[in-house]
């Protein structure tokens, strides 16, 4: 759940960034312009696509991203995250003192906290000392840490030490640090379509590190179209599903693309499980989930993945939460990134794809 640094982003496995519909025919002239904006934030990229008259302002739209930038990076010392992670909670005297906090991080903290306490704790914005104890955070692969320094982290970290109040956010311990970057990229992906919107704008496609969000038809007057990546040896790509966003959001979670096998030949994945303390070793290899907000999907697709196959798909379905499965066939390496998987559909996902496709919206 850690942010992905702009000169060292890694290949994690998300949507196909295509919006996968056909080629636009200018000769038709009842046909808007199709716009196309693109650009670098948030340590990755982004890809707008607009269907309008008017020509979005490219720089309005950069600085909306921009400035979630600013206020939820862990890499800029600058940022309101930052100064919320320096923050040891106390004041001089000793006292706790909640740190102040603007609109758009309360909102973001605030929806980390509803989904950790949805999902028992399986999505925890404050798991980053792990991650970069296990060797996925800037320092790159070390040494996997002991059953004790894993102790140790944990005490220091959980949702629960981090309290919101009318004057700010609490710590219940003065190490606690939060890292976004599972909530972050998606509340950009709002943010941008929020801009959009206000702007007059009603058919868009926004794409932020592999989350989308997209509203109206494209091109050709259907649905916008994603397509779902599936498992495949390092450098290919294949489509294990194309999904038709109608007014969503669709966000994917994973862990076959950023991984590493250790001395003693064990997979370590990117993804920590906050209430163990360890990456995670079971046999789901992604989940995308859809929702009407991005922030939700994104927080959503981490907690499932980290839940796993079975635990996953049970609070996906009490939930009714539209969720499409990669389940690795028993028996398949969890190393091998080219594991052969199955897909498992939640009844949300299926009764969506009904809507919007006819037919049964199966398997």
């Amino acid at each position: 759940m850690r942010e992905i640094p702009p000169l060292k982003k890694l290949i994690i496995p998300t949507l196909f960034l295509a919006a996968l519909f056909a080629a636009q025919s200018w000769r038709s002239q009842a046909r808007l312009p199709h716009w196309r904006i693109q650009g670098e934030v948030m340590g990755t990229t982004y890809s707008i696509q607009v269907i309008h008259a008017r020509r979005p302002d490219e720089a309005a739209l950069h600085g909306a991203l921009e400035a979630v930038n600013q206020r939820m990076s862990t890499y800029l010392k600058t940022s309101e995250l930052s100064a919320l992670n320096a923050h040891d909670g106390r004041d001089a005297q000793g006292a706790p003192a909640p740190f102040p906090l603007s609109d758009p991080l309360r909102r973001v903290l605030a929806a980390a906290r509803e989904v950790s306490e949805a999902s028992g704790g399986a999505f925890d914005v404050t798991v980053a000392p792990l991650v970069d104890a296990w060797g996925f955070g800037p320092d790159g692969r070390v040494t996997p840490p002991s059953p004790e320094r894993v102790a140790a982290l944990k005490a220091q970290a959980g949702y629960a030490q981090l309290t919101l109040t009318p004057a700010g956010a609490l710590k219940g311990h003065p190490a606690l640090r939060c890292d976004l970057s599972a909530i972050a990229k998606g509340y950009g992906v709002d943010e941008a379509a929020r801009w959009l919107e206000a702007a007059g704008y009603d058919r868009y496609w926004v794409e932020v590190g592999g989350e989308v969000r997209a509203r109206g038809k494209n091109a050709d007057g259907v649905d916008w179209r994603a397509g779902v990546e599936r498992p495949a040896a390092e450098g290919r790509r294949a489509v294990e599903r194309v999904i038709p966003l109608r007014d969503i959001s669709i966000a994917t979670s994973g862990d076959y693309r950023n991984r590493y096998i250790d001395a003693e030949g064990v997979a370590r994945s990117h993804t920590i499980d906050p209430r163990t303390g360890a990456p995670i070793t079971h046999a789901l290899a992604s989940i995308s989930v859809l929702h009407p907000e991005n922030m939700y999907a994104d927080a959503w697709a981490t907690a499932l993945n980290v839940l796993g196959p079975e635990e996953g798909l049970r609070v996906a379905e009490a939930r009714r939460l539209p969720a499409l499965l990669l389940v690795r066939e028993p028996g398949a390496d969890p190393g091998d990134p080219a594991a052969s998987v199955r897909p498992v559909l939640t009844t949300a996902l299926r009764d969506y794809l009904r809507a919007v496709e006819g037919g049964e919206g199966g398997d």
